[in-house]
C-alpha cells in the first residue's frame, strides 16, 4: 500500500501500526497576529478492501475531484490530508485528531468520505466514534460529506452538532458509482461530481458554502439518474437484486442536508480539553 501524503506529513503502515511522522512545519504555531480563517480537510476514499467487501475500481476519482476543487479554490496543499485505502480501524480518530490540532475558530474543517458504507459503519465504529470526535473540532464551520450507500445514516451521527452534513443519498437508499466514463455516464459518485461543480461555480470572493451547493448537487444528481441511469440497459440490476426500484419513485436519490449552528465562542468553550 502506498503511503498517504500531504506536505510535511506521511502516513504509512508498518507491522499493522499506523505511523504518523511530521516535520515541525506541519504543526500550527502560535502567533500574536490575528490569523484569517482558512480551510482544513481530510479526504478519505476506499476503493479496495482486501476481500472484506467488494472493491470499487474507480481509480479514486471521487477523492481526486474533491482534492482538485479545494486546490483550485486556493486551499493550501498542506491543509489537506488525503487517505486512500487505509483500513486501519483508528482512521477516524487520526483524521479528526489531525483536524483538531490545526483548526481554529472560524476555520472550515472538512471531512469527506467515499467508499463502502459497511466499512465506515462497522469497521470504523462510525456512530460510536464520530460524534465525540466531531465535537472536539474548535470551529462551528464543520463540514461532513458522505458518498456511500445509506449516506444519510453516516451524516445522522453528527446531527445536533454545529456544522453542515451532506449525504449523497438517503438513509435507506443505495448509491450508484459508474465504473467507466463515457456515453453520458459519470465515473464514480455522481453526487460528488455535481457537488464539486456547484462549489466550483461559487464566487471566489468568500469561503466555499457547502450547504448552499447541496440543493443544486442533489437536483442535478436526480436529473442524471432519471435521464441517464434509469435509461441505461443493466444499470438498475444492482437495485433490483436488492428489491429496490428507484425508477418508480418521483425523486431519487432524496438525501437531506443536516445543519446546526452555534457561535464559535461557544464552540471554543465546549471543545477545551483539560
Amino acid at each position: 500500500m502506498a503511503p498517504e501524503r500531504h506536505a510535511g506529513m506521511k502516513w504509512g503502515v508498518a507491522g499493522g501500526v499506523l505511523l504518523l511522522a511530521a516535520v515541525l512545519a506541519g504543526y500550527p504555531c502560535p502567533s500574536a497576529a490575528a490569523v484569517p480563517p482558512s480551510g482544513w480537510a481530510v479526504i478519505v476514499e476506499h476503493n479496495a478492501f482486501n476481500g472484506r467487501y467488494s472493491d470499487l475500481p474507480v481509480a479514486y476519482i471521487n477523492s481526486t475531484r474533491m482534492l482538485t476543487l479545494l486546490l483550485l479554490r486556493g486551499w493550501p496543499s498542506d491543509h489537506i490530508l488525503l487517505a486512500r485505502d487505509n483500513l486501519d480501524p483508528r482512521l477516524l480518530r487520526h483524521a479528526a485528531g489531525w483536524l483538531a490540532a490545526r483548526v481554529h475558530a472560524g476555520d472550515t474543517a472538512l471531512l469527506y468520505v467515499a467508499g463502502e458504507y459497511r466499512f465506515f459503519d462497522r469497521d470504523l465504529s462510525w456512530e460510536a466514534m464520530l460524534p465525540e470526535l466531531w465535537k472536539r473540532l474548535p470551529t462551528s464551520r464543520r463540514v461532513l460529506i458522505a458518498e456511500t450507500c445509506h449516506a444519510e445514516r453516516l451524516t445522522a451521527a453528527v446531527r445536533g452538532i454545529p456544522g453542515v452534513a451532506l449525504p449523497a443519498v438517503g438513509g435507506e437508499e443505495l448509491d450508484w458509482w459508474g465504473l467507466h466514463e463515457g456515453d453520458h455516464l459519470i465515473r464514480g459518485g455522481s453526487f460528488t461530481y455535481f457537488l464539486t461543480q456547484a462549489l466550483g461555480a461559487q464566487p471566489r470572493t468568500g469561503p466555499l458554502d457547502f450547504g448552499a451547493a447541496f440543493p443544486e448537487a442533489v437536483a442535478r444528481t436526480q436529473s442524471y439518474f432519471r435521464t441517464v441511469i434509469s435509461t441505461t440497459p443493466g444499470a438498475l440490476e444492482a437495485y433490483h437484486a436488492r428489491g429496490q426500484y428507484p425508477e418508480r419513485l418521483a425523486r431519487f436519490p432524496n438525501p437531506h442536508l443536516s445543519t446546526n449552528s452555534a457561535p464559535d465562542e461557544v464552540i471554543a468553550q465546549a471543545t477545551l480539553v483539560p
